[in-house]
């Protein structure tokens, strides 16, 4: 009886100094070494979304590799043809949006012959201010690198990434569950083993699920607002659907960013107020209706994250990673709630993670797979403690 008071008292004064210490090194190892886990962690993410279709491919009896490679190669395609067909529209849209905002306000305030007055005024300020300036001042104007040779600048990197990306990926979908298998072995007794395999795979499939659903959406997403931009006569909706469809794997921020580059756009575009605001007015419509009724019909409540935790997770992602920690932060809150329903010790995590109205639904059915994920995986002999 005597020992636990003792042992509360000697545990507690270093349990939450060291905890806070572990916490700092992790955000600094994360944040330090973001040019070797962000590919890593993109690369991770791949093997989710596509791991279901190798697996589809493996049972019609095309092997693991050669699908793997297939897939890989399709992407990389595709990413590269697109690159190619927007990049030239975004830098010409870049380029020419300052003085297309510039003689937007000229047009917009075009109330300046009721201030004739001050404007005369001024102009006699300035001429007095330029008559006392040296006769010979030249005026210096710096212009700055294009997109497209601030891109070329960093073409060994943007290599280096890429080519992290494509090979991990490859070898990930190649491998199967050959990782999950070894991850095993970490499990010293039957139970333990039992757990590991149990989390990997309903993480696997809940997290192949979530980003198939929300890759689909955000196509989907993209192709109305490029049709909707078609309609209201805005140049390159291609480019303005591809940027909306991607930011939008950035809950509220993306949407937000997108919200505010479309008002940009609408401004730089047309002479009418009322005409500009209505691109940015459309894509806030379509995305209330993706955001509100059709990914939450889709998807379904069992992976609701707190909104709050969604804002706060891509704000620290962002911070630590970029615009790519901001992209791929709700996959990796989905990712630990998922794994703290399926320990016991981090239940109160989950519960803080969920929504509210998903408090109990998740933890009564975390292991009721175990079995038949058992029965894939030769997990080999228990090992005695």
């Amino acid at each position: 009886m005597t020992s636990m008071p003792v042992r509360e008292h000697a545990r507690s004064p270093s349990s939450g100094p060291m905890l806070a210490l572990l916490l700092i090194a992790l955000v600094a190892v994360l944040h330090g070494a973001a040019d070797l886990l962000v590919p890593i962690a993109f690369s991770l993410l791949l093997n989710l979304l596509l791991s279901p279709l190798v697996k589809a491919l493996k049972r019609i009896g095309i092997p693991p590799a050669l699908s793997a490679g297939v897939l890989v190669t399709t992407i990389v395609s595709l990413v590269i043809f697109a690159a190619g067909g927007l990049a030239g529209p975004a830098e010409r849209w870049i380029n020419e949006a300052p003085q297309s905002i510039r003689e937007f306000q000229k047009q917009t305030f075009a109330a300046q012959d009721q201030l004739s007055g001050i404007t005369e005024l001024a102009k006699e300020v300035d001429e007095l201010a330029s008559s006392e300036a040296p006769a010979n001042t030249q005026e210096v104007v710096v212009k700055g690198p294009g997109v497209l040779t601030s891109v070329a600048g960093r073409l060994p990197s943007i290599a280096a990434y890429t080519g992290i990306v494509i090979f991990l990926t490859f070898f990930l979908l190649a491998s199967g569950d050959t990782l999950l298998r070894r991850m095993t072995r970490c499990g010293r007794t039957w139970t333990e083993r039992r757990r590991i395999v149990s989390i990997a795979r309903q993480v696997q499939s809940d997290l192949s699920r979530y980003l198939g659903t929300v890759t689909v959406v955000n196509l989907f997403l993209g192709a109305v607002v490029a049709l909707a931009m078609h309609f209201l006569e805005v140049p390159n909706p291609l480019l303005w659907g591809a940027v909306a469809g991607l930011f939008n794997f950035a809950p509220y921020v993306g949407a937000l960013a997108t919200a505010l580059l479309l008002t940009v756009v609408g401004i730089t575009t047309f002479d009418s107020l009322a005409d500009a605001l209505l691109v940015p007015m459309s894509f806030i419509a379509l995305t209330i209706v993706e955001g509100q009724l059709i990914t939450p019909a889709v998807l379904g409540r069992r992976l609701s994250v707190h909104p709050l935790i969604v804002f706060l997770s891509i704000i620290l992602w962002g911070w630590l990673w970029g615009v790519a920690g901001a992209l791929m932060a709700v996959p990796i809150i989905t990712s630990l709630k998922v794994v703290a329903d399926h320990v016991p010790r981090l239940n109160i995590v989950a519960g803080f993670i969920r929504r509210e109205d998903n408090a109990g639904g998740a933890s009564g059915k975390k292991h009721k797979n175990c079995k038949s994920y058992q029965s894939n995986l030769p997990l080999g002999p228990p090992v005695d403690t």
